[in-house]
């Protein structure tokens, strides 16, 4: 009897032997305790509503985020300086108006800014007309718990230059072209000095440029290539929802540049859709967990 239990036990010390090497081999998951947590968003404010309205879509989506970026908001300008001025955010919506309508905000409570800047990518119908010229506007954050840089680029492409994920032979979407590649080439710049966030209304549909694959819309540029490259909130999680916009389509977007696994400091965990926007587009809201 004293025999057998001693085999016993030699066994169950070579099964738990066993258990630690097996687990040993397994790649390690990121430490929940080892990451700090924000949230980044996006939102088209239409720019027609009533200031009460415009209020109320700010208060709502700033107080789902942390980082957010903004479209159709250059007219408000005095407004959201005064804003961030009285409730803690860092503000950047840098002149002319066509550039402040591509507005960045960030807790000034989790974040420091370290750099910022603008680029003018094109002009379709010339200065004052319809649409207005488009700008790539970014921040550089250090983030402040963990030390780390953080760059969000903030983005909004002209309307109407797809058709089921098929691209309209306009002006305007070789000019939506241009911007697509430039915020391409804007994170590929800054992805060693940092995270990088990419937000903004794109005005196309995930689900058609997807299933379309036009080489010069978002999926082809961004996200069919492989790693590093940007990822969208759709690629890693779905389509949520019924859409970003009251068309029923997904077309505004946040991003990060997703690097190989041994090199990522920065994970998209999860989003959600910020839907009763008076707006006619609803919000985006990522959550992102950055190793400290």
């Amino acid at each position: 009897m004293a025999r057998r239990r001693r085999w016993s036990a030699r066994g169950a010390a070579v099964l738990v032997s066993a258990i630690a090497m097996v687990t040993g081999l397994l790649p390690a998951a990121p430490a929940a305790a080892a990451n700090a947590v924000f949230q980044a968003a996006t939102l088209n404010i239409y720019n027609g509503l009533s200031r009460a309205d415009f209020e109320s879509d700010l208060q709502l989506i700033t107080s789902k985020a942390d980082l957010v970026g903004l479209n159709e908001v250059g007219e408000r300008k005095a407004y959201l300086q005064d804003w961030a001025a009285a409730n803690g955010w860092w503000y950047y919506a840098p002149e002319p108006t066509s550039a402040a309508q591509e507005a960045l905000l960030a807790k000034k409570s989790m974040f420091d800014v370290v750099d910022k800047g603008s680029v003018f990518v094109c002009d379709t119908n010339g200065p004052g007309e319809v649409p207005p010229a488009r700008y790539n506007n970014w921040v550089k954050y250090r983030h402040k718990a963990s030390g780390r840089n953080v760059i969000h680029i903030n983005a909004h492409l002209n309307a109407s230059i797809e058709n089921n994920g098929q691209p309209e032979d306009l002006p305007r979407t070789r000019c939506a072209e241009e911007q697509i590649q430039n915020i391409k080439d804007l994170a590929v710049t800054m992805k060693d000095d940092g995270q990088v966030i990419v937000s903004g209304d794109l005005n196309i549909d995930f689900s058609a440029d997807r299933a379309y694959g036009y080489e010069k819309f978002p999926w082809k540029v961004f996200e069919a290539n492989s790693l590093p490259n940007l990822r969208s909130v759709y690629n890693l999680y779905g389509e949520k929802g019924t859409g970003t916009h009251t068309s029923g389509r997904h077309i505004d977007y946040v991003y990060f540049w997703k690097r190989v696994p041994e090199h990522q400091v920065m994970w998209m965990t999860d989003y959600s859709i910020v839907g009763g926007t008076k707006s006619n587009h609803n919000g985006v809201v990522a959550t992102f967990g950055i190793e400290m």
